[in-house]
């Protein structure tokens, strides 16, 4: 496996980087995306940040969040290609074909689905984030760390955590909390942006998710159709975290939300409790995660797609 003195030798030896972050993205692979940039940056490296659209407003408090996407255009002009927190290229969705551009592609990750599909693949599947496997690495190989990569790390914790609530909040993970704070995080600031910004629509496409709540043995569902954004003014970002809401439910071992995406496509969260794979579950539609936290995109009927999702997580549950 490569180790942290060659990965640290492919970042030192080039100048200029495209990092890439994964579809619907997340505190981790943003989080992991602007730390990184940082550093290099400090590091006189060249930066350019691509996230699939649509941006997740919610890490906006981020330092060089503004500068992501801004340079799409001087994209294959970086020497080197880094995907974060993505298990395979197919997360960085119509942004796949750009990676054949690049002769050198580096995967950093903590998915144990990962496909080590990259010219460098460092991937730790017990790690709590992706960000934590980056903090240990800039230590190892004396990267610079300020206040704004902290903030940016923690926030990928903190996320991929549950506000370390999650099963993965581990010694290592209240480890890496408590180093980014001594290097300068403010947990009560990345806290209230993160947690506590949500705009009315979000707390109205809530509320009809939770209307909709169904229970069924040990499997708690629900959905949202491209109606219900409609009618409430709402963006595909206020429907995030609803998965986590429903999960909250003290009964279940399994929880679901789908989301119709368009006429064709329905998006899948799940969450699991207890001795529940949902990551299983995802794999047998395409998708994947981790154990306790996976999702897919289905191409069917939102009916349908509930289903047959149902059907597979009650196998799940059987076997």
């Amino acid at each position: 496996m490569l180790d942290f003195k060659a990965l640290g030798d492919v970042f030192k030896s080039h100048s200029s980087f495209a990092i890439f972050s994964h579809a619907n993205a997340d505190g981790d692979t943003i989080g992991s995306a602007l730390g990184l940039g940082l550093s290099l940056k400090k590091m006189g490296k060249t930066v350019i940040y691509i996230v699939p659209e649509p941006l997740p407003l919610k890490f906006n408090f981020l330092k060089d969040y503004e500068f992501i996407n801004k340079e799409k255009d001087s994209l294959r002009n970086a020497e080197v290609a880094v995907l974060l927190d993505a298990a395979g290229t197919s997360r960085i969705d119509e942004l796949e074909k750009e990676l054949s551009h690049f002769k050198i592609t580096v995967n950093i990750d903590h998915h144990p689905t990962n496909g080590h599909f990259a010219t460098y693949n460092y991937i730790e599947s017990d790690a709590p984030s992706t960000t934590s496997i980056l903090l240990k690495f800039f230590e190892s190989e004396g990267f610079p760390i300020d206040e704004n990569i902290s903030n940016a790390f923690f926030a990928g914790l903190i996320t991929d955590t549950g506000s370390f609530h999650y099963s993965n909040a581990t010694k290592e993970a209240f480890d890496i909390g408590s180093k980014l704070v001594y290097y300068g995080a403010r947990p009560g600031l990345i806290g209230r942006m993160i947690y506590e910004q949500e705009t009315l629509a979000c707390l109205k496409l809530l509320g009809v998710a939770l209307t909709r709540l169904t229970v069924t043995d040990q499997i708690a569902y629900s959905y949202l159709l491209r109606n219900d954004f409609i009618e409430n003014n709402a963006s595909d970002e206020d429907s995030e975290g609803i998965v986590d809401n429903i999960r909250k439910l003290k009964q279940g071992k399994i929880f679901v939300f789908f989301k119709e995406i368009n006429g064709e496509y329905i998006k899948v969260s799940l969450r699991g409790k207890e001795e529940a794979n949902v990551k299983q579950i995802a794999e047998k539609f395409g998708g994947g995660g981790h154990v306790l936290a996976s999702g897919c995109t289905i191409k069917l009927p939102i009916n349908e797609a509930i289903s047959e999702v149902l059907k597979v997580a009650n196998e799940s549950l059987i076997a």
